[in-house]
């Protein structure tokens, strides 16, 4: 706790997890792409995410974080929004 008697709260984590690259608002097979690499990147997220919470006991939260990892491998795969 801090010293004010509130919880510090935490402003950053860095997992070394690369961001997904700025959306260009190009047609065709960039938006194609850059559906398939955010996806990616949400998958990567999630997975980080729902290890921690499974380590921390939080059961429900890390099953909705890996469901969040399976629709994002599934868009991944086809390249379209879920």
């Amino acid at each position: 706790m801090a010293q004010s008697g509130r919880p510090a709260t935490v402003t950053s984590v860095d997992f070394g997890l690369k961001s997904p690259p700025s959306p260009t608002g190009e047609e065709g097979a960039n938006a194609v792409r850059s559906v398939a690499e955010t996806a990616h990147y949400v998958a990567q997220l999630s997975g980080e995410l729902a290890g921690m919470a499974r380590t921390a006991r939080l059961d429900v939260l890390a099953y909705f974080l890996e469901m969040a990892k399976l629709e994002a491998e599934s868009a991944r795969r086809t390249g379209t929004r879920p």
